[in-house]
């Protein structure tokens, strides 16, 4: 699922160095196989490995910032941007370019392995080599900023895997700077490496399958609610023809004098049911028309209190109190006019639940949990019989005297076509709970990432 991403390329750019410091460190095994000149080209030109892995790290840190808001970024912004990683980046080339010189590395030297089994070649360094070593050295600070910046992150897979990825590369580095002493020299990198790419596919794939699980929930009450729509939309289409055309002769009868009054009569009563199935076709395309939404990021906890406010004037003639428990940074890919329609049905649906009742409060609560924001509206209403609560979110079907019975069917409709869902939690005679859940990652922008 994260492929084709900013993250998996940043992640494919440190793979690559780390291959080339691996190939880098296996040329100096090819004693027997290529002469010594040459081992000492390629030795200089792999180099390139070892060098670019700080800043390409840290690149992993500087897009993980992309996947928090600016509140959650805060301070790291500062540290991790476009210019530190640019000075970062040239800072690595120049010691690269120094790699080429006299002042880095001077030759190869032949020294023995475990036993004198095994003979390599390991470099001689000239009198720079401590801005190599020191380079190399900086490489955890890369890890723990980008350890720190993926702690952050909202979306627990991700925040998972990069701290996961974090963890395992802190501990392939301790062991593989061992390479830089002789006399640890000979497995050291192997044996980091081995260690790292175990890790890191048990944890890509453990990582890949939860969110695909997750992600095909989510597509599956999408494809429900745009087949719904395709299903409807033929039907009202169908049902508007023939309606036309009886409300027109309805019209035209109606006026007829030479009618006596029994048949005005029969004339009135068709007029009163076309009227009444051009209302039904109405509301019911309004309800197809709730499935068709326009994400963009937003605050939700700012979409509640949008909805509290447009309430207030039924709040206040009804006597009912609000308690909201504000959270911060509640931020996901919603339509903001959709879900605020979704917040107020609930919201007057309480209200009307708690006509009868001498205390009337109704509490709002959010916090997150399996990668969505939940908001649980709870009520002092007189509650919903539990065989009501299979059909509560049917189309047209109503417990009330006047309504259509559409705004809790609208409402599910809305949040299944942000790949969310609705459900009661709880109710009875002392009050009702129903939880909104909205997924707070939109995996299929996450897919676009690389294009933008």
């Amino acid at each position: 699922m994260l492929f084709k991403t900013k993250l998996t390329n940043a992640m494919l750019v440190f793979m690559i160095f780390m291959s080339l410091w691996q190939l880098d460190v296996s040329v100096l095994y090819g004693i027997d196989l290529l002469k010594e000149e040459s081992l000492f080209f390629l030795f200089k030109l792999f180099r390139i490995g070892s060098i670019m892995l700080p800043p390409a790290f840290l690149y992993v840190g500087y897009v993980t910032l992309k996947y928090l808001t600016k509140e959650e970024a805060k301070w790291m912004n500062w540290v991790i941007n476009k210019y530190t990683l640019g000075v970062y980046s040239a800072w690595s080339l120049f010691i690269y370019v120094i790699n080429w010189t006299d002042h880095g590395v001077l030759s190869l030297k032949k020294i023995e392995g475990f036993g004198s089994a095994i003979s390599v070649l390991y470099p001689v360094y000239g009198e720079w080599s401590y801005l190599f070593v020191n380079h190399i050295k900086l490489l955890i600070v890369s890890i723990l900023l980008t350890l720190i910046s993926s702690r952050k992150v909202t979306d627990k897979y991700v925040k998972n895997f990069l701290t996961l990825f974090s963890l395992t590369f802190l501990l392939t580095y301790l062991i593989g700077v061992l390479n830089l002493q002789a006399g640890t020299f000979i497995y050291s990198s192997q044996i980091a490496v081995m260690i790292f790419s175990i890790f890191i596919f048990f944890i890509f794939v453990h990582m890949s399958t939860k969110m695909i699980r997750e992600t095909t929930q989510i597509l599956k009450r999408k494809e429900k609610e745009e087949q719904i729509e395709i299903t409807t939309s033929g039907l009202i289409h169908e049902i508007s023809n023939p309606l036309t055309i009886m409300k027109g002769y309805s019209e035209l009868l109606s006026r007829n004098e030479q009618l006596d009054v029994s048949a005005k009569g029969m004339v009135g009563q068709i007029k009163i049911a076309g009227a009444h199935m051009h209302s039904i076709i109405i509301n019911y395309n309004q309800f197809i028309k709730s499935g068709k939404i326009n994400t963009e990021e937003t605050d939700v906890m700012e979409i509640i209190k949008e909805s509290i406010v447009l309430t207030s004037i039924k709040i206040k003639e009804k006597d009912v109190f609000i308690e909201l428990n504000e959270q911060k940074n509640r931020v996901a890919n919603i339509d903001k006019d959709k879900m605020r329609q979704v917040f107020i049905n609930l919201i007057n649906n309480s209200i009307e639940a708690m006509d009868e009742k001498e205390l009337k409060i109704i509490k709002i609560n959010t916090y997150t949990s399996d990668n969505a924001i939940n908001i649980i509206f709870t009520d002092t209403g007189s509650g919903i019989p539990r065989n009501e609560w299979d059909r509560i979110f049917a189309p047209f079907h109503t417990t009330k005297e006047a309504g259509m019975g559409l705004g809790l069917s609208i409402s599910q409709r809305i949040l299944n076509s942000h790949g969310g869902y609705i459900e009661i939690l709880k109710s009875n005679e002392v009050g009702t709970e129903i939880k909104v859940t909205i997924p707070l990652i939109d995996y299929g922008k996450l897919m676009d990432g690389a294009s933008g």
